[in-house]
């Protein structure tokens, strides 16, 4: 269950022609299977369309802002400063807890599937992830399987490069009963040397489970 608003930047990138190769593939797969994204990609590029044809030359004058501008921009910036230290913070507190569940004892398995691809299974401290990687033309298809994990916390998905870079896969928001999702990554399997998960972007591993290929 891929969360729609990850991908609302990358729709008026693409739509503006500025959008990474990497990047659009995964947009790409994502408007496949998202009639609302793909709507708005239409949508933009109609926009993005329309722009070439604006003259400038045939506006009378500069508008001005409205004077309450400056004041909600000011307090907007000062809220975004709150919220990033408070996110600090919580990173450096689960960040503890991160490197806590990475030296308990966990249990990982990784299988080779045949043609299909990988299938990943992770167990440690009550939480069980499984997952199946198939190879496409356009990256790899993640059909994942989660449960134990914190209860309305939100994880981010993505696949590990050799060079310790990540693909991001998705996200979902964690259910006590567990979910089974559908997700996508612009990057080969082959190239890829283990499946993670993560709470904000760039931030430290919940888990980290290696691929073997």
């Amino acid at each position: 269950m891929t969360n729609c608003r990850d991908y609302h930047s990358l729709l008026g990138m693409h739509a503006l022609g500025r959008l990474p190769e990497a990047e659009m593939a995964t947009l790409l797969a994502h408007t496949d299977g998202c009639p609302a994204c793909r709507a708005e990609l239409d949508s933009l590029d109609q926009v993005a369309g329309a722009l070439g044809h604006a003259n400038p030359d045939r506006v009378a004058s500069s508008p001005e802002p409205p004077p309450w501008l400056r004041h909600s921009v000011v307090t907007a910036v000062g809220v975004q400063h709150l919220r990033r230290r408070r996110r600090r913070r919580l990173l450096a507190w689960t960040g503890g807890l991160a490197t806590a569940a990475a030296s308990a004892a966990a249990v990982v398995t990784v299988l080779l599937s045949g043609a299909e691809g990988h299938t990943v299974t992770y167990g440690a401290q009550g939480m069980q992830i499984s997952a199946q990687l198939a190879a496409r033309q356009w990256g790899t298809a993640v059909n994942l399987k989660v449960s134990g994990l914190d209860n309305g916390q939100r994880y981010l998905v993505w696949l590990e490069r050799g060079d310790g870079s990540r693909v991001p896969a998705g996200s979902f928001t964690a259910r006590g009963m567990g979910l089974t999702m559908e997700l996508s990554a612009a990057v080969q399997g082959d190239d890829t040397v283990a499946l993670g998960l993560s709470t904000v972007p760039g931030g430290p591993a919940v888990l980290r489970a290696p691929i073997s290929h």
